[in-house]
């Protein structure tokens, strides 16, 4: 070990070396206009402020993203490799078409909105885990069938029935209390934090004591009761529930937020269909610009309002025409989120490199380089599995299985003692985790790692043991350096044994290298 260690600290600083240099009337129905137009309005600003755009990334380093960003995973080793030598000049927009389509593309979007929908708590709960699953399987049935967003948010912010099964679980979760459910789906659903208008009026922002509680009154007649032998909690609307403000016996009507006047009475008197109504509707100003602003951010790594979930009125967007260009489109195209992620993810600026050339890098608010995002555990989890150890059932849909127990140690030994799922900070815990952990013990022995078996077979040569390690890890070929350093150090076996091991010694190096971890 010690040995690999030391191996691993000569290598890693080339390696590390790659790394740090990568953190270093305009709407029109034509998909190329509206990408040709977002492109447009940054290089105006661009230019204006005198910032110098990062260069053109490398087909590398775009496969590798796109991967990452559109499906939650590190692409396979003979995908790469097809892109790689694919010379069709429209090879990334046809690459962006083909993963949105995927199913992988809904599992993965499941994944991501699970953990946003949902409390920390919840997510990390060995009990919740069904319930937790069957929300997942809920949502990638909505994006595999690609359900307009606001219809998605319709289904969702009107869901009843058992309350440990789909989308109910996030009542349930937040124990049916107005006040937990306006605070998580303004923010999740608005963008806006109206939850500190609870006590008190906002003290920096518009919202006062009696928005906050307008807004919790549309889930007041939310109730639940018990069904059959197993008793499971039953959730439905019953007419004449009321929120009060707190120490008050003063009944709050329902209003929207920013509204000045309750909505005339829903003939049913059914606050959360009313709710989902208006939330589409031309005349709520947050809805649209909520979600195209946090598409943005899941594909640039940072909003054009950020944090995504703040935004006030002091928060302003740092390119306001994208991001009401953006929304009015996002609107006239119903919704369509398949269509949004890909005209960002077709935009030039999409496709820049996040490696600077030379002087000062950019400011990340210019989007004039794409910022390095950190993988996530599952991500990360999942890549491990599919390319390292060969199985092809990895999946993002397994995060929330109960039957992934192995899966749930890895994420709960990559998480921070009292963070967030949502957060996987490389502290010393996570580097230890992978230099000692079980799965990159498994991952580097040829009884278990599917790659390094595979690549004993005999028509393997050097060159392409080394290439496919690389490809199998970072996603691209090595660099001529890096290819003369592994070829050196597997020239130190003398036997079939020791090149065994020296080969499981570069898989070691590169799993636990910081470019192994980041989506570039």
């Amino acid at each position: 070990m010690f040995a690999r260690f030391g191996f691993g600290l000569l290598l890693g600083c080339v390696l590390m070396l790659v790394s740090g240099a990568a953190k270093g009337t305009e709407a029109t129905d034509s998909t190329d206009s509206i990408s040709t137009a977002i492109d447009q309005i940054l290089s105006e600003s661009w230019q204006r402020d005198g910032i110098a755009a990062a260069p053109t990334s490398s087909d590398a380093e775009f496969h590798r993203r796109v991967w990452f960003d559109l499906v939650g995973v590190a692409p396979p080793v003979w995908q790469v490799r097809q892109f790689l030598t694919d010379d069709d000049p429209q090879k990334r927009d046809k690459l962006v078409d083909h993963l949105l389509a995927s199913p992988e593309h809904a599992a993965h979007m499941a994944s991501r909105w699970t953990e946003t929908i949902l409390p920390a708590d919840s997510l990390t709960d060995p009990i919740q885990n069904a319930n937790v699953a069957s929300l997942s399987q809920w949502l990638r049935l909505q994006f595999l069938d690609n359900v307009p967003y606001d219809h998605l948010v319709g289904r969702f912010l009107t869901a009843g029935g058992a309350g440990d099964t789909g989308p109910a679980i996030f009542y349930t979760s937040h124990s049916l209390q107005p006040e937990k459910l306006a605070a998580a789906t303004s923010r999740i659903f608005l963008g806006i934090q109206i939850q500190c208008a609870q006590c008190h009026d906002h003290p920096f922002d518009r919202w006062t004591q009696q928005d906050f509680w307008s807004y919790a009154a549309f889930f007041s007649q939310l109730q639940s009761s018990e069904s059959g032998m197993n008793r499971t909690p039953i959730l439905e609307d019953r007419p004449g529930g009321e929120v009060t403000l707190p120490d008050t016996d003063t009944i709050v009507l329902p209003r929207y937020p920013g509204a000045t006047s309750p909505p005339e009475r829903d003939p049913g008197d059914h606050r959360r269909r009313q709710l989902t109504i208006w939330l589409a509707s031309r005349d709520n100003p947050y809805f649209a610009r909520a979600a195209v602003n946090r598409v943005w951010a899941d594909l640039f790594g940072r909003g054009l309002v950020d944090p995504v979930d703040a935004m006030d009125a002091a928060n302003t967007p740092s390119h306001p025409r994208i991001l009401d260009l953006l929304a009015d489109q996002f609107t006239t195209h119903k919704f369509d989120l398949r269509w949004l992620y890909a005209q960002l993810a077709k935009t030039d600026a999409y496709g820049l490199s996040s490696k600077v050339d030379e002087g000062e890098r950019p400011p990340d608010d210019s989007f004039a380089a794409m910022q390095v995002k950190t993988l996530s555990g599952v991500q990360f989890y999942d890549s491990l599995q599919r390319n390292v150890f060969h199985r092809n059932d990895a999946s993002p849909a397994d995060q929330f299985n109960a039957a992934s127990a192995a899966k749930a140690q890895f994420l709960a030994r990559m998480r921070a003692p009292g963070a967030s799922p949502r957060d996987y900070p490389h502290g010393l815990v996570q580097v230890l985790a992978l230099l000692n952990g079980t799965e990159t013990a498994m991952a580097t022995n040829p009884i278990h790692s599917g790659l390094l078996s595979g690549i004993e077979a005999p028509f393997f040569d050097q060159d392409t043991i080394i290439e496919t390690l690389f490809l199998a890890t970072l996603s691209r070929p090595p660099s001529d350096d890096e290819a003369i350093r592994f070829a050196d150090h597997l020239a130190t076996a003398e036997s079939q044994s020791t090149r065994r091991e020296a080969i499981s010694d570069l898989l070691w190096v590169l799993i636990n290298t910081a470019e192994c971890a980041v989506c570039p």
